[in-house]
């Protein structure tokens, strides 16, 4: 059944939520806006004129406009539940114009990342250009759906969940157990001491390394040190986040007891929240690579929707305690399909470097492009695979919820 429109009267405990929601959003949002300004103003000082041109305006505004996002989110939940207003169905309308939105920005990102002419245009191109990302996919999913069963508050819920809760936690094991492992090579001399004094380098100046200093430093690539990152980042990555990513849909399902589709929308939201915060977090590509950054970001939200909507899809079979091994087979699922995509993605750039460190060398420098290329290749028929799946499953789990 699709959530009524009439308003009904909301207890106590629903409007000291909303009200919650409402001074959370608010500070989230003027958050933002602060810490954008405060990396300015940072950068600034450091560098001069210098010193928010790059990726510091870029970012710097990507940072900002997360915080409004999530906070509008957050005040709009948070109005609604104060007046006790049912949430609508989930049915986006006119999706098109998001595409055409995206095109335009594309077109013109291009243009100014290519021409570098100013650092300003290119931070308000960068970050409402990532930003559309999820909702372009939020609304393939929304067509199949077609509102049945699921609202715009599962997809807030979701978005928030991702993106909050998901990332937080995501970020904080990760970057414990990249230290760990990095002190443990460092302890058994497999990483290089100029990696830690370069990377501290690149940290205060805010400035890319010069194009010398990093094929010096790709020479001290081993093979044992590109099997570890492999591990890394196609292993111990996708566990963390296919279990963070979708936590709050299986800590919520607790008492929502969702529908499929509804279990299937709020996992891909909080795919989509997921990848909102990295795509604005860490989309540090500028100039010629800009447009190509924008579309792998683009694919890579959708693989994030679609193993958080098979996640999500797990946690509601398990909360309806009909077949709860389902929950272990959609874990496994996830990890495996995003395994796959990071180690695609790690191997791409590791092939680049490659390319780069023996750019004096004709057959290793062809050896690495058929390497790249096969690799995007993979990459791209896993984008467009996990699409295809995104729109067959939102379209069946529509049709079951009738």
């Amino acid at each position: 059944m699709a959530p009524s429109n009439h308003s009904i009267n909301p207890s106590s405990s629903a409007r000291l939520v909303g009200l919650f929601g409402i001074l959370a959003g608010g500070l989230m949002a003027v958050g933002g806006v602060a810490l954008a300004v405060l990396l300015v103003f940072a950068a600034q000082l450091q560098g001069g004129e210098r010193g928010v041109g790059g990726m510091v305006l870029p970012q710097a505004v990507a940072v900002g406009m997360l915080g409004v996002c999530l906070g509008l989110f957050l005040l709009a939940e948070g109005a609604r539940k104060r007046r006790g207003t049912p949430s609508t169905p989930f049915r986006p309308r006119r999706s098109g114009w998001l595409w055409l939105a995206f095109a335009v920005l594309l077109v013109a990102g291009t243009v100014v990342s290519v021409l570098n002419t100013s650092p300003l245009l290119m931070a308000l191109l960068h970050a409402p250009t990532l930003l559309l990302l999820p909702a372009l996919a939020l609304s393939l999913v929304g067509w199949g759906l077609r509102g049945r069963d699921v609202s715009w508050s599962d997809v807030s819920g979701g978005l928030l969940s991702g993106a909050l809760l998901g990332t937080t936690t995501a970020l904080v094991i990760e970057v414990i157990l990249a230290l760990f492992l990095a002190i443990s090579l460092f302890a058994l001399g497999v990483l290089p001491q100029e990696w830690l004094q370069q990377a501290q380098q690149v940290m205060e100046s805010g400035e890319p390394l010069p194009l010398t200093e990093i094929g010096s430093l790709l020479e001290r690539i081993t093979p044992s040190l590109a099997l570890v990152g492999l591990m890394f980042v196609g292993g111990l990555v996708p566990l963390v986040e296919e279990v963070t990513k979708t936590l709050g849909v299986g800590l919520a399902g607790a008492w929502l007891r969702p529908s499929p589709a509804r279990a299937f929308l709020l996992g891909v939201a909080s795919g989509a929240g997921f990848a909102l915060a990295e795509n604005l977090l860490n989309g540090l590509f500028v100039g010629p690579t800009w447009a190509p950054g924008v579309l792998s970001r683009m694919a890579a939200t959708v693989m994030h929707c679609a193993t958080g909507g098979l996640m999500g899809w797990g946690w509601g079979q398990w909360w309806a305690g009909r077949r709860p091994w389902r929950l272990p087979l959609a874990f496994a699922g996830a990890v495996a399909l995003h395994g796959l995509w990071n180690s695609c993605a790690f191997g791409l750039v590791l092939a680049a470097l490659m390319a780069l460190t023996h750019a004096d060398n004709p057959l290793w420098v062809g050896a690495a492009g058929l390497l790249m290329l096969t690799l995007l290749g993979l990459l791209f028929l896993l984008a467009w695979g996990v699409a295809v799946a995104l729109l067959w499953a939102g379209h069946r789990l529509g049709r079951s919820s009738l």
